[in-house]
């Protein structure tokens, strides 16, 4: 008898010690609408319970950055279980008064306003003016941005504007003006339910208006890029590996020139302790088509004047520690980037070194205050700080 009990165990389809979600209740929704919540969970009523589903559909909505906290919890009677999502959201509409100041007395302000809910349903509206004052040069930019999420179930379109105004030198040292119009449009697909691996296709027009003594260029760039993002949004830290790659190319035949380029990225934020992370970046880029003085491509490496980091290939890396001063509170951030600007003029290795300073104002739950310092060691470098203020309460 007892044979037979142990053979009926072992062979007793697993699915029937499983237990099936009767319902998800959602609570806490003040500005989302809960069929945006519902359409980003793994599971359904209906379905089998799984662990690691409610764990990845967590993940899912941290990710959209609409909630500041996503508790679950779990029901079980009689082979079913009741899904119970506690959510805290963020307040959805952001100023940011943007303030960045040079060494040499310059400075750059202005305000964006951003709308990261419109409609309750992820859909995101960004407005912003800068503009450099005490400067020698002219410059500046404004712009309008419109991303529309999951508008066809895994698909997000965007569409934007941008005009921008400055002035530089060229290399006889004569002064130059550069009027820019852009509108680009975009799609990206999301290629699996945990909006891992994702794909992106875009077309940008852009229109360039010189002085003397370059000639006006028109440009249709068509732009590819894949991402592979398992990083988590944990609110006060971001924790896990991402990665891209982008190529962005002129259409030959309807473009004043045939240009773009390939850029690589790598990060990956590693949780220490608690909040702690060490963060690991790795960049590359290459220009392609058109070769001139002109239309390089630019490093990512601040503390550096314009000259010394653009050209026609780039490869950086970077390491940065950010620790929490003050419990989740007061965080800072040193951080160490080295790389170079290839055939920039002239071409050196390049290191700069940064601190940043992040606040969460608690009482605001997570109104942010963040101030940047950067200074390049390289021959050629300057000291850059940004300090940026925005509230989401």
């Amino acid at each position: 008898m007892r044979l037979i009990f142990l053979l009926l165990f072992i062979l007793l389809p697993f699915s029937a010690f499983s237990a099936t979600v009767e319902r998800i209740e959602i609570e806490g929704l003040k500005w989302t609408k809960e069929e945006f919540v519902r359409r980003e969970l793994l599971l359904k009523p209906g379905e089998e319970f799984s662990e690691e589903k409610l764990k990845e559909s967590v993940r899912n909505l941290l990710n959209t950055h609409l909630f500041y906290e996503v508790k679950p919890s779990v029901e079980r009677f009689e082979g079913k279980v009741v899904v119970r999502l506690k959510i805290r959201e963020r307040f959805p509409i952001v100023p940011l008064p943007k303030l960045r100041l040079k060494s040499d007395g310059s400075y750059r302000a202005g305000l964006e306003v951003r709308d990261y809910n419109v409609g309750g349903m992820g859909h995101r509206l960004y407005a912003g003016y800068v503009k450099w004052f005490n400067s020698d040069h002219r410059e500046f930019k404004y712009y309008l941005r419109l991303y529309l999420y999951r508008l066809l179930n895994d698909v997000d379109f965007g569409i934007g504007a941008y005009r921008s105004l400055y002035s530089s030198e060229d290399a006889n040292g004569r002064e130059y003006t550069v009027s820019s119009v852009s509108v680009p449009f975009y799609m990206k697909r999301y290629l699996d339910p945990k909006k891992v691996n994702q794909l992106s296709l875009g077309f940008t027009p852009v229109r360039l208006r010189y002085t003397d003594p370059f000639k006006d260029r028109d440009f249709y760039y068509t732009s590819f890029t894949f991402v592979r993002d398992s990083s988590t949004d944990r609110v006060y830290f971001v924790e896990g590996r991402r990665y891209g790659i982008s190529l962005s190319y002129s259409v030959p035949s309807i473009s004043s020139v045939s240009t773009g380029s390939v850029r690589v990225s790598y990060s990956n934020s590693v949780a220490v302790k608690g909040a702690e992370t060490r963060i690991y970046e790795l960049f590359l880029g290459t220009k392609l088509g058109y070769r001139s003085d002109s239309l390089l491509i630019s490093a990512p490496l601040s503390g550096y004047r314009g000259s010394k980091v653009l050209g026609e290939k780039y490869a950086v890396a970077g390491v940065s520690y950010r620790k929490p001063l003050i419990d989740k509170w007061l965080f800072v951030k040193p951080s160490v980037r080295v790389g170079d600007a290839f055939d920039s003029s002239p071409d050196d290795l390049l290191v700069s070194v940064g601190l940043e300073v992040e606040a969460f104002w608690v009482k605001l739950v997570d109104g942010i205050i963040r101030f940047k310092l950067f200074r390049g060691l390289g021959p050629g470098g300057d000291t850059s700080s940004s300090f940026k203020l925005s509230f989401r309460w």
